[in-house]
């Protein structure tokens, strides 16, 4: 005799290719499958067995229509995996981006709002949710980064986890990207190359230097597809290692990189100001 678990596991096999109804799965097996819908006999079930699916809807769709399907669960997906990108607004504008890092903190780049004050920016989150700034902690010794902090918890948004681990040259990367309302997000795999390269990149601006604590990350060759901006993130292994300074500068046919915050190598004074403001972050 056939076991149960068999013929549960051939359920949807049977289901294809049994169009009537009452008919048992196999030999000797106690379960069924019921097709109910208008203008169909009344179904009786043979003695001794039991009822395991009841089709409602039975439809076909095209390949098309699945494919649709496929990347609307792909959103949903980097919804939840990326939902810790914010964005900074002056006013209705979109300044640049943010990444929280506790119900309450945010780390951001300090150049998309020099000279703002708490009360000019406000925190926007998916689905439109805008937060009020409390304060704006710049540390001393990396002007170049800002701590926002909220006057109220995010909830229902996980923070992602600082970096502490030493980034090596060769590394690889994600920086990620989303798009002013925050309905839709992207990732560019990349990897951490020498500072050299970001040098030549911003060469012809007087305003952008590069420090000990930053780090470039590669971007691509074609400006059209360089799409980072200010505060952007980067992941090394699903944790915050980076905040885009400048934005880019892309140049065609050129080895282009971006400029990033090192925030592995600030983890001490990231610490004591996180205490200091006494927060919870991510670990």
């Amino acid at each position: 005799m056939h076991s149960l678990l068999v013929c549960v596991s051939a359920l949807c096999f049977c289901q294809l290719c049994q169009a009537g109804a009452g008919i048992p799965l196999c030999k000797d097996c106690r379960v069924n499958v019921i097709y109910p819908g208008e203008g169909k006999p009344q179904q009786q079930l043979p003695e001794n067995h039991q009822i395991v699916r009841i089709i409602n809807d039975y439809r076909r769709i095209t390949k098309e229509q699945m494919e649709i399907q496929d990347e609307i669960r792909q959103h949903r997906l980097q919804v939840k995996d990326f939902n810790f990108i914010a964005k900074v607004k002056l006013e209705n504008v979109i300044r640049c981006s943010a990444a929280l890092v506790g119900p309450r903190l945010l780390i951001t780049s300090s150049t998309c709002f020099v000279n703002k004050t708490s009360q000019q920016l406000r925190v926007l989150f998916p689905g439109g949710r805008t937060f009020d700034i409390d304060s704006i902690v710049k540390p001393d010794s990396c002007p170049e980064i800002s701590l926002l902090l909220l006057k109220s918890e995010v909830s229902e948004i996980n923070p992602i986890y600082l970096c502490h681990q030493d980034i090596q040259l060769g590394i690889n990367a994600s920086m990620m990207m989303a798009s002013p309302d925050l309905s839709f997000y992207g990732r560019r795999h990349t990897k951490i190359i020498s500072n050299e390269v970001c040098q030549t990149t911003f060469f012809e601006e007087d305003s952008v230097f590069t420090t000990s604590n930053m780090m470039c990350a590669m971007n691509s060759m074609t400006p059209d597809k360089c799409a980072t901006s200010p505060g952007d993130a980067l992941l090394i292994d699903h944790k915050l290692c980076g905040i885009n300074i400048y934005g880019f500068r892309c140049f065609v046919n050129e080895l282009n990189g971006d400029l990033y915050i090192n925030l592995s190598k600030l983890q001490p004074m990231i610490g004591d100001l996180i205490r200091q403001l006494n927060v919870k972050v991510g670990n």
